[in-house]
């Protein structure tokens, strides 16, 4: 199979509509990253069936998710169907902030995870088509979403002011506006198979044949571990802090600061150490970062010094989201772009909250009969977890060193 590219004429001189984007569509990312958790919880439903409830959303997305990938990179312009997600994806949260029976919050809030969560994989593609084409830096339009992030968060839990149902209005207000600015994106190119043989590999197939390569299963086994420690911190910080004593400033302040402790890797040496090192090594550190943060976690009682451990974040955030999504980009065929993000990079996210969901939720409730705080022991559980993954990491890349000598000889 080869692939026509075929370019649209709108290519635009300046990045500065995907800088307005990335800080527009990331304050409704920071809104439900911070507290949709926390509303379903004030809503009646208990810890265990939220976990359940994830679970659902991931198995569904194993399926939906490349499937939609497939579509974005078979319609006519990846734009129209960014745009068509984010309109069901708005009308699915405005449902959602009017039902008051428990069923239907669990059955729009699934809904609206299979409509929002692949918008990523759709809007990044786009995003590093035109840079590629352009010379442009993805590392700093992305920060522009990391500077949104920081500012709604921060906003957002003061704004709240006790009052949790407050989330719709902002996180309907900020897709609508991404969804205007949305509209005047460049359009991607259109990608036209051209099929050689009638017995060629099936789409999905030509995807998973990346896996061979041995740094790119390398790299999706050390993302696994980082996203399965990821899920846990994200299902569990909210309640955490609230457990500890904080309130929802707290927890806004929390988040910003985690946005904020990206900047120092989008910009200046931070940047530079990290395309030096490459992604797979920088993986490495974000696993031994992620060691010492769940040690701190799991021993603290002060919800201040559970804030202070989301300064990491940086230094683990952004080899994942800048150095996964161009890595997927440069291995995959041309016209499987989106698709190799949500076939891959989302599935292993899929799987690693299927599992932090559902043996979280058995150690949630191992810890509780045995007398022991159930969160931190959660984390503590994230330490040799994290420990396995740097000697795995270790290993292959010394057997990758080993054999390009043995090559070289």
């Amino acid at each position: 199979m080869n692939a026509v590219i075929k370019y649209d004429k709108n290519d635009p001189k300046s990045p500065f509509i995907f800088y307005l984007y990335y800080f527009v569509v990331y304050f409704g990312i920071a809104i439900q990253g911070s507290f949709l958790t926390l509303y379903l919880t004030e809503s009646g439903l208990p810890v265990k069936t939220i976990g359940l409830l994830n679970g659902i959303i991931q198995i569904l997305s194993l399926f939906v998710l490349p499937v939609l990938g497939r579509i974005a990179d078979r319609a006519s312009t990846k734009n129209k169907v960014l745009c068509t997600e984010l309109a069901v994806s708005i009308t699915i949260l405005f449902l959602l902030s009017k039902a008051k029976n428990l069923v239907m919050i669990c059955v729009f809030r699934i809904l609206y995870a299979m409509f929002f969560t692949p918008i990523s994989s759709v809007y990044e593609t786009i995003t590093m088509e035109f840079c590629r084409k352009n010379g442009w830096e993805f590392g700093p339009i992305r920060m522009s979403g990391t500077i949104g992030y920081s500012i709604m968060s921060f906003a957002s839990g003061f704004g709240l002011k006790g009052n949790i149902s407050a989330i719709f209005p902002m996180l309907i207000g900020s897709y609508l506006l991404t969804f205007i600015i949305a509209v005047f994106l460049p359009r991607s190119s259109r990608v036209v198979r051209v099929v050689v043989s009638p017995n060629e590999d099936s789409d999905i197939k030509r995807v998973f044949s990346i896996l061979k390569d041995r740094q790119v299963r390398n790299v999706m086994i050390m993302f696994f571990v980082y996203s399965l420690s990821s899920s846990v911190n994200n299902t569990y910080f909210g309640n955490y802090t609230k457990e500890l004593g904080g309130d929802y400033a707290i927890i806004g302040i929390a988040h910003a600061v985690l946005g904020l402790s990206e900047l120092p890797f989008h910009l200046g040496p931070g940047k530079r150490w990290l395309q030096r090192i490459g992604v797979e090594r920088s993986l490495l550190v974000v696993l031994a970062v992620g060691t010492f943060r769940w040690t701190v976690c799991s021993l603290t009682n002060d919800p201040w010094v559970l804030t202070a451990t989301m300064a990491l974040n940086g230094i683990q955030l952004v080899p994942v989201i800048i150095g996964m999504a161009q890595f997927l980009y440069d291995h995959a065929p041309d016209d499987l772009k989106v698709t190799a993000q949500t076939s891959l990079r989302h599935s292993v996210q899929v799987i690693a909250v299927l599992v932090a969901d559902f043996v979280g939720s058995g150690l949630h409730h191992l810890f509780e009969v045995i007398g022991r705080h159930p969160i931190k022991g959660l984390y503590a559980c994230m330490i040799p977890l994290n420990i396995l993954g740097i000697i795995m990491g270790l290993t292959s890349i010394r057997k990758g060193s080993s054999g390009g000598q043995n090559t070289a000889s």
